[in-house]
């Protein structure tokens, strides 16, 4: 696993009652860089996590803190089968004052993603596909500065009531193919002394047509050649160029490192693919686009790649998070960017003017067609307008794209073969616990 330093390392008591999970945090511990002790908490302790232990204090966009540490971690476990009081503690607790994510309550194991059907506030800024979405996690260890998941490192240890609850999941929703793990999180970061990770991986190999989608920025894989996976997993590297990857995401993996990390795990028998996501456009981003594209088809053979720009919010935020390093950034492309100020339309593609994604996207698909004509390039959240321009040119539209995580995005699909947004549709009936948003009739 990751080497870290964590200034704490708390588990919830039902964790330490239980012989497996509490291997699975000691394990962890004795991997840490200093000796830890584990300290058990109960629910009623919750609010003095917070409040005088200050696990929430680092959640905040790592760029905008002068010194970054590694996170506090804490092991928790899903309350399937007291999911009522947990609800309960959680409305109690915002009462408080104190409005506490679903992991620190044991809650939000399964997340029905409504994306671009009635109900989503953004369904009309941006294209994805709804989908359930799958957490073990929530926290991450690689310090980006415009990431706002730093300071606490919160993991799901009881990953075999899981998968029973996950396979039920499954069993309601065959439209579903592919399930995307964690978009909170970077999974194989405690691995494998954690063991959470495999034991998903292997419960998915034993599935037919069913698939996990793992997105990471990790280097760390050479653990994963001797699990069962039986091709049902796919991995997705969030891939950056060589001053992004070292200087803005620095505890991630550099571009070197994910690539081999990629070519580790098609070595053994993993899918993998590439999202250039966020691009950061540096000062001379096109040679180091360039670069990795052709390093990434050098050393691997991926079936998908999709694109995204540094988006989802204003330039200011953006400066604010990127302070240390904003002398990086194209010159030229940040002063679109303080133009673009308050006149965006669309509140999802903020803060690069289409001009400049547009510019960006070209380039990035140019270089992936000179090494091969057809393997599908897919723009990931981005606006309708924006696809417009591009279906022509990327050979796909908004509603048969195949992209990195997509829920029927199977290995070496091409096109979607049904339509995302009618195919998809709930169909859990109050059956599963601790899914968000609860179902109702």
């Amino acid at each position: 696993m990751y080497k870290m330093n964590p200034p704490a390392v708390f588990a919830h008591e039902s964790v330490m009652k239980n012989a497996s999970y509490r291997a699975r945090v000691e394990r962890v511990v004795k991997a840490l860089a200093e000796p830890r002790s584990i300290e058990t908490y109960t629910d009623d302790q919750l609010p003095m996590l917070i409040q005088e232990r200050h696990i929430l204090e680092q959640r905040v966009p790592m760029g905008t803190l002068s010194e970054v540490k590694d996170p506090i971690l804490l092991f928790n476990t899903f309350r399937f089968q007291d999911e009522a009081a947990a609800r309960a503690r959680g409305k109690e607790l915002k009462d408080t004052d104190l409005d506490v994510r679903g992991e620190l309550l044991g809650l939000d194991a399964f997340h029905w993603a409504n994306y671009n059907l009635e109900g989503d506030p953004s369904r009309l800024h941006k294209v994805c596909r709804p989908c359930w979405r799958i957490h073990l996690q929530a926290g991450c260890l690689h310090r980006c500065m415009y990431c706002g998941l730093g300071g606490l490192l919160v993991s799901m240890v009881n990953v075999d009531e899981y998968c029973r609850h996950l396979g039920r999941i499954i069993d309601l929703h065959p439209w579903q193919k592919t399930y995307l793990l964690d978009d909170d999180a970077d999974p194989p970061g405690l691995e494998p002394e954690l063991g959470c990770l495999g034991e998903l991986i292997e419960f998915f190999g034993t599935l037919k047509d069913r698939y996990l989608v793992i997105h990471t920025k990790t280097w760390n894989t050479d653990w994963l050649r001797n699990l069962k996976h039986n091709g049902n997993t796919i991995i997705v590297w969030s891939l950056s160029g060589p001053t992004q990857s070292r200087l803005i995401e620095p505890n991630a993996g550099t571009t070197e490192e994910r690539i081999e990390a990629a070519r580790v795990a098609e070595e053994a028998g993993y899918q993998i693919r590439y999202k250039f996501k966020p691009i950061i456009p540096v000062r001379n981003w096109r040679r180091e686009a360039s670069e990795t594209i052709d390093l990434a088809f050098a050393r691997t053979h991926p079936d998908v790649f999709s694109i995204c720009c540094f988006m989802w919010m204003d330039v200011d935020e953006m400066k604010k998070r990127l302070a240390p390093v904003i002398d990086l950034l194209d010159p030229e492309f940040l002063r679109m960017a303080e133009e673009n100020r308050g006149k965006a339309e669309n509140p999802c593609t903020r803060p690069f003017p289409d001009e400049v994604r547009s510019e960006i996207y070209s380039h990035y698909l140019t270089e992936i067609r000179k090494h091969d004509k057809t393997i599908p390039v897919s723009l990931s959240t981005e606006s309708w307008q924006m696809w417009t321009q591009f279906a022509k040119k990327m050979g796909m539209s908004a509603t048969d794209y195949v992209c990195g995580c997509g829920p029927q995005a199977v290995p070496g699909l091409k096109k979607l073969e049904c339509h995302p947004f009618t195919t998809a549709v709930r169909n859990d009936g109050g059956e599963v616990p601790c899914v968000t948003p609860p179902y109702k009739p």
